[in-house]
């Protein structure tokens, strides 16, 4: 794979590109964001970590001016640009028929969707425990370390998935090939379902929402309609254990100081992703007439608050 693109340089598309790039790799960043795309073309990317900040120089282009064709396409946009962007990318015949489309974006059914617009043979699913900051654009916060773990959609081997898996590994991004990614990606969901709506309908940090003496109880009927969906998915979750993830986020030497993405998204005038969270285990819930009151109350607050910004 010689020809990787990250569509979606925000944060997170800004730290695997970077990894990828400074591992020797033909990168090139694509986003929509006019100010990000002109500020790393003219300046580079500029890195701040805990201890250093240094720039990375790297090619940024609109989806548009596209006109190159990619082995690669790792989708990292927010999850309501993500089919926008993959049809972008086929109008400018960036993506082939072999092309590998991989998404580590949060979210669910991810996959369902890639599939109406590409054959689901070039889909490859992954979940992802880096995490990265914007502070501006062309500038990223990347700190601390991460894993990834990813798998065809479809579940069948693929040599495409061991050279993924290769270059993210000599990219130093900690990774490995699942035999059952699902698991992973409901279990990640699960904790943004939960954490990020409550957090953002409350406006606390993670730690701030753990100081109520109750919150147990508010986290653990929302834990169990999405555990009864997922039996129908073919993944077994644990209740306990899923309450023992989430109350793991909670000291302020984990997560405890960090306000979820999606309160970020809110409080910063942009919408959320709650669709592709609490809105798509309810979808689930209809097909499989399981009641999921818990999370499509949580899905209607949130798009409540959207309304006012």
């Amino acid at each position: 794979m010689n020809k990787i693109a990250i569509a979606g340089a925000g944060a997170m598309g800004g730290r695997i590109g970077t990894h990828i790039a400074n591992a020797g790799y033909d990168v090139t960043l694509i986003d929509y964001w006019e100010d990000h795309v002109q500020q790393i073309n003219n300046n580079g990317l500029e890195i701040q970590t805990e201890t250093e900040t240094y720039t990375v120089d790297i090619k940024a282009k609109h989806p548009e001016d596209v006109s190159e064709q990619f082995d690669l396409v790792i989708i990292l946009t927010k999850a309501m640009e993500s089919e926008r962007m993959i049809n972008d990318l086929l109008n400018v015949d960036a993506i082939q028929d072999d092309t590998a489309i991989l998404t580590m974006m949060n979210g669910l059914g991810h996959d369902e969707r890639f599939s109406k617009i590409v054959p689901m043979k070039q889909v490859f699913l992954a979940v992802t425990m880096w995490t990265a900051g914007l502070r501006g654009p062309g500038q990223l916060l990347l700190e601390g370390t991460g894993t990834i773990e990813l798998q065809r959609a479809d579940g069948h081997a693929d040599d495409r998935t061991e050279k993924i898996n290769n270059i993210f590994n000599y990219a130093q991004l900690n990774s490995k090939i699942s035999d059952n990614v699902f698991h992973s990606i409901w279990s990640k969901a699960t904790l943004n379902s939960v954490l990020n709506p409550l957090c953002t309908i409350l406006d606390k940090t993670i730690n701030e929402f753990a100081q109520y003496t109750n919150a147990r109880k508010m986290i653990t009927p929302i834990i169990e309609e999405i555990v009864e969906v997922t039996k129908q998915k073919g993944v077994s979750l644990s209740v306990d254990e899923l309450v023992e993830k989430i109350e793991n986020a909670y000291p302020i030497e984990a997560q405890g100081l960090h306000y979820p993405s999606m309160h970020q998204d809110l409080y910063k005038g942009r919408l959320t992703e709650v669709d592709y969270l609490n809105g798509q285990i309810v979808e689930y819930g209809k097909a499989f007439d399981i009641p999921t009151p818990n999370n499509e109350m949580l899905t209607h607050l949130v798009h409540q608050l959207e309304m006012k910004k």
